[in-house]
């Protein structure tokens, strides 16, 4: 009975240790992306350390309901090709909906989510920005993004969720305040 119940959980363990990945970490670890991952503890303890003032009080609120926040940068233009392409398989396999699109001369951007609780909270955002790397020359950070994928996981609300990205200083996030206009 042991051996039976031993590789049972043996065969399950790999299962559990994969709930919290997404298609997109295959860019972890590659030399050409850049990446910025905060685990659903981070956010807990974001929202410990607040302060006293509203400001933080909010911002508390709000990251303490996030699960996971991934972000994968690129200046290359075949890994932003392939990352064009590990979207459009995950959006066909998932419940996303597009919210908006903009296609223009400065970068294609595409953000899309996951219904939530209500009208102004969401399960899952996002956000898929291509074609912006000729217009960031001369950027504060020295580097030319061709492709940024943002993926945002927990119980988001879309009034606050752009301040939050802002604040972190994420590429592409000046387009997620377009998304609650």
């Amino acid at each position: 009975m042991r051996k039976i119940v031993l590789i049972i959980a043996v065969a399950i363990i790999p299962f559990l240790g994969n709930a919290q990945t997404s298609v997109f970490d295959k860019f972890d670890g590659n030399d050409e992306v850049t990446t910025i991952a905060v685990s659903k503890k981070a956010f807990q303890l974001m929202a410990q350390i607040g302060g006293v003032s509203d400001e933080a009080q909010e911002y508390a609120d709000m990251v303490e309901s996030l699960d996971g926040l991934k972000v994968f940068t690129t200046e290359s233009k075949s890994i932003a090709l392939e990352m064009q392409s590990t979207v459009s398989k995950y959006l066909k396999s998932s419940n996303l909906s597009e919210l908006f699109r903009i296609d223009d001369k400065e970068a294609n951007v595409r953000i899309y989510i996951k219904e939530g609780k209500n009208d102004d909270h969401v399960k899952e955002l996002l956000m898929f920005v291509n074609g912006i790397g000729k217009h960031m020359e001369g950027n504060d950070m020295g580097r030319n993004a061709e492709a940024v994928v943002f993926s945002l996981t927990g119980d988001i609300d879309l009034n606050k969720i752009a301040k939050l990205a802002e604040q972190m200083n994420i590429s592409g996030a000046e387009h997620l305040k377009k998304a609650k206009q």
